[in-house]
């Protein structure tokens, strides 16, 4: 069981530390021995939300929940202040005007959405919605360039630099150059 503590009494913030497991530290994810333990952690966590720094949208795209990810980020993206000139200006949420955390949030779920790597294996769209067309140019470790298109549930192009990294991509339908 992935838990905040082995006990507590009264939890007084709205993160889910149980998670971290998932994200920041990587030990699970949509690919990983366990990853059953992430699921069920990530469906029965107490506190749910997609503004601020929460980081569900992020838990849910590590975890390949292509759906649930798409539904997080929409609504944040959505999730505007009117009385803000720029719409980037998010909040007030847990920080004020303008909240960027609630940014950072959309940017890295939708790069974990396209790219994600385990050592030297590089997944792309682990979880994107196969509905969803996009073009990406992205950074790997080592040194790694990845840019793509990919098109009704397909990946068009994929082009890895420097080409020594090519086989390290992990994706069922990816024409690599």
């Amino acid at each position: 069981m992935l838990a905040p503590a082995a006990t507590f009494a009264n939890k007084m913030n709205i993160e889910n530390p149980e998670l971290y497991a998932v994200f920041p530290f990587r030990l699970f994810g949509f690919n990983t021995p366990g990853k059953d333990l992430a699921f069920h952690a990530f469906r029965h966590r107490q506190d749910r939300g997609n503004s601020g720094w929460r980081q569900d949208d992020i838990f849910a795209a590590y975890l390949g929940l292509a759906d649930t990810a798409r539904e997080y980020i929409v609504g944040r993206a959505k999730n505007k202040n009117s009385d803000s000139r720029f719409p980037a200006f998010w909040g007030p949420n847990y920080d004020w005007i303008p909240d960027q955390d609630h940014g950072s949030v959309l940017l890295k779920t939708l790069q974990a959405m396209v790219l994600q790597t385990d050592g030297t294996a590089i997944h792309l769209m682990p979880a994107w919605p196969k509905e969803w067309d996009v073009d990406f140019k992205l950074h790997a470790p080592y040194g790694t360039t990845i840019e793509g298109r990919y098109r009704t549930g397909t990946m068009d192009t994929v082009t890895v630099t420097p080409s020594r990294r090519r086989k390290d991509i992990v994706s069922p339908n990816s024409p690599i150059r």
